[in-house]
């Protein structure tokens, strides 16, 4: 088995996991790498609270 980094547009992102899963378990193995997911997380969150604290929304968003 051979490793490829992909670098993907948040628009793309879900369509490839999604087709990714459809393949045999065996055939690809996907690794999520949680800092990147903590740093995102970490980013989304600030980002709700500006938008809050700006008036520009009353809700934080879902965060997945």
């Amino acid at each position: 088995m051979r490793t490829l980094t992909l670098k993907i547009k948040d628009d793309y992102f879900d369509r490839l996991v999604s087709f990714l899963e459809l393949l045999p378990k065996k055939a690809v193995k996907i690794e999520r790498d949680d800092k990147l997911q903590l740093d995102s997380l970490k980013e989304q969150i600030s980002e709700a609270v500006a938008d809050i604290k700006a008036g520009r929304s009353s809700v934080l968003r879902v965060v997945d």
